[in-house]
């Protein structure tokens, strides 16, 4: 089915308006700067100086993912994040994720493809997606994400996105990655067992031998 696939621009005025009227009612300060269409964190960083879309860290990615059982998630970190697709979705829980289709995108988020955002939580009434956000995200005093279409910024707190999010119904999930690796680093070496005292071959004691302390 592509039902709503094309939104009209008369109802994304219409959904942009209920945002900000959103914003305003829960007294959060954000700002929005205009700017070509950005469909790709690079398009973002094109613009990035021109429209004074600082700092760095606040310039977000974001997914609109579907696991193998069907769960839909929104995934936001920084843009300069290595965040792959397997930790991801161990880390959501939710087994082999994947991109979602352009038609859980309209009929969902209600969004048009290269605008997912956080924000649109407020057009999913059904709460069919989760909202996840990386843990690095929360203590940032500037975040920037597409106010529903990609043609703006608007500005936002870590803090505030949580009081958003939880103010119309998505409560989100936080993703902490401290623990994953860089991609592309190589795994830690495995810890050496130490040597037994006494009895064994005499030949496995070159390794390490038995002195106590061998192995730290």
């Amino acid at each position: 089915r592509h039902e709503g696939k094309e939104i009209g621009m008369e109802g994304l005025a219409e959904q942009q308006q209920a945002l900000f009227a959103k914003l305003h009612e829960l007294g959060i300060a954000h700002t929005t700067k205009e700017h070509k269409q950005c469909f790709t964190v690079d398009d973002v960083e094109s613009v990035a100086e021109e429209c004074q879309l600082q700092p760095q860290s606040g310039r977000c990615k974001n997914m609109f993912l579907k696991s193998k059982k069907g769960e839909l998630f929104v995934f936001s970190c920084q843009a300069q994040a290595a965040r792959d697709m397997k930790a991801i979705s161990k880390k959501l829980g939710a087994p082999e994720c994947r991109f979602a289709s352009d038609d859980y995108l309209s009929t969902v988020l209600k969004v048009v493809k290269g605008s997912v955002t956080p924000f649109a939580a407020i057009n999913d009434t059904e709460a069919k997606a989760t909202i996840a956000l990386d843990k690095d995200l929360l203590g940032e005093g500037t975040l920037w994400f597409h106010p529903l279409h990609n043609d703006k910024s608007t500005s936002i707190s870590g803090a505030d996105l949580v009081t958003f999010l939880k103010a119309v119904g998505h409560e989100p999930k936080i993703l902490d990655f401290s623990d994953v690796p860089p991609a592309g680093s190589a795994p830690p070496p495995a810890a050496k067992k130490p040597a037994k005292e006494g009895g064994g071959a005499k030949k496995e004691g070159a390794g390490g031998g038995g002195k106590k302390g061998g192995a730290r």
